[in-house]
């Protein structure tokens, strides 16, 4: 590797500590590593190293933007991570239903249980620091209306907080006994209008409030590693 190409490394890798808003001590001790070596990266005098990168992928650091320079939309390196010690263990709920995302889920009308799954409250802290973990329950969605934002298959995670669509975003709706996932803007009249964001499969829904429709939840992330 030439010198311009660890250089540029060296900075890109900056500017993820800096935007997961960690010290170089703490990304030191993720990555198993002495405070000094972090500071030869950051001054470009040597790139990081593939099993340094490998333990930084786990506290939310991108090793592709750091390693090319691009990055895939809003998309993060890889899946939440697994908590580390005991104690950093959340256990996020899977809902007792299924999210319908639009056609290819007409079938799928009975509960799903999964359990629940286990992630870092640190990585929690960091990526959704304005959910309380508490809050947080995972939506398994099914359907190709919201393709390219959550695919069929994925796990939304829901903040459950949020029971009223003051922001603009995207929402899980209970409506004639069945989960929706679709996005919820308001219109200046008062009104909120019900997308997907499909275009292949656009619906839209304009809810004036004499519809019985709940709000059980808005998605504050995606499984497949997309940040909503």
């Amino acid at each position: 590797m030439d010198e311009k190409s660890s250089a540029s490394i060296s900075a890109r890798f900056k500017q993820e500590r800096e935007r997961l808003g960690l010290t170089q001590q703490e990304v030191a001790a993720a990555g198993k590593v002495g405070h000094r070596t972090v500071q030869g990266w950051e001054s470009g005098n040597f790139a990081p190293k593939a099993e340094f990168l490998a333990h930084a992928a786990t506290i939310g650091v991108d090793v592709s933007y750091v390693i090319t320079g691009e990055r895939a939309g809003t998309r993060l390196s890889g899946p939440v991570p697994a908590p580390a010690p005991a104690d950093d263990v959340v256990s996020l709920p899977l809902f007792s239903a299924t999210g319908s995302m639009g056609p290819g889920s007409d079938l799928i009308t009975e509960d799903v249980i999964l359990g629940s799954i286990p992630v870092s409250r640190r990585w929690l802290d960091l990526n959704l620091p304005r959910s309380r973990p508490e809050a947080l329950q995972l939506v398994h969605a099914y359907g190709d209306s919201m393709l390219g934002t959550l695919n069929s298959g994925d796990f939304a995670v829901v903040d459950t907080d949020c029971q009223v669509a003051d922001v603009d975003g995207v929402y899980v709706l209970q409506a004639n006994g069945q989960l929706f996932i679709k996005r919820v803007t308001r219109r200046m009249d008062g009104a909120y209008v019900v997308t997907s964001d499909n275009p292949n499969v656009r619906t839209v829904d304009v809810l004036d409030g004499s519809q019985p429709v709940r709000i059980c939840g808005r998605v504050v992330y995606g499984w497949n590693g997309r940040r909503f």
